[in-house]
């Protein structure tokens, strides 16, 4: 592929060119696995190739995509026996449609603005026939449905937060009353923001309400039996999410739920 770029004579940059290999060899993972999610804790799950965020489609087939948030939603989950989830950026479904596959967590709500990126999700969705289980909403949607339901045990919620820097604003001293009786998994995005005071009384505001455990990305192992044809640099290449630097989650639990 890259001498066929070369023959045209088309410049392109280092960082182009990694990503279209990167792309090239995920959908040829994509392929051999028909699609399907091939271990983890998502094993069996359709996903399309069609990404609107990121370059991942390998390593989210391999299933280990965001392998620490796969494993953290599991263990509050099984812990806090959690019966739905929110996932705020849900993209392409991942971390939604997963959990409710695999029947970690019963329910799933996704929120998600980008217009294109929500029919990609709705069409995961309905590829593993979850449309009785799984809806997507809107911000306004989910203030309701938390207002409906003030009478239900909201220590059965777990909310995923992926918005690319806009955690700061949602979590705000308005809104934070909607959340303050769930479990949070917050993606940190301060590299966007730029500024360590917005982030200082961020942190102070969930403090408030949270017991808070900060986690980073760990180990991968992109060997499978299937893929032993590839060479290391395309075996590595998938396990690469593309950070800009090493990013951190926060784990929210409520201090007191009421």
């Amino acid at each position: 592929m890259i001498m066929k770029f070369f023959s045209k004579r088309k410049k392109y940059s280092y960082d182009e060119l990694v990503t279209l290999k990167k792309k090239q060899v995920g959908n040829k993972v994509h392929k051999i696995f028909k699609g399907r999610v091939a271990s983890g804790l998502y094993k069996g799950m359709r996903i399309s190739t069609k990404e609107n965020w990121g370059n991942d489609i390998g390593s989210k087939i391999l299933g280990i995509y965001e392998e620490q948030i796969q494993q953290c939603i599991h263990k509050i989950a099984k812990e806090k026996k959690i019966n739905t989830i929110i996932n705020f950026g849900a993209a392409e479904g991942y971390h939604l449609i997963g959990p409710v596959k695999k029947r970690i967590i019963p329910f799933g709500f996704g929120i998600e603005i980008d217009e294109e990126t929500r029919k990609t999700l709705k069409k995961n969705i309905i590829s593993n026939s979850l449309t009785k289980r799984i809806k997507i909403i809107t911000f306004d949607d989910f203030k309701s449905l938390k207002i409906k339901s003030k009478n239900k045990n909201f220590s059965k919620i777990l909310v995923l937060i992926d918005i690319e820097g806009n955690e700061y604003n949602l979590l705000n001293k308005t809104n934070i009353k909607y959340f303050k009786n769930d479990f949070l998994i917050i993606e940190l995005h301060q590299f966007i923001s730029n500024s360590s005071t917005k982030h200082n009384k961020f942190i102070q505001l969930l403090k408030k309400y949270y017991k808070i455990e900060e986690i980073k990305n760990g180990s991968r192992n992109p060997y499978l039996k299937e893929i032993e044809h590839l060479s290391d640099e395309e075996r590595w290449m998938i396990v690469s999410e593309g950070r800009p630097c090493e990013m951190s989650w926060l784990i929210c639990s409520p201090k007191i739920i009421v």
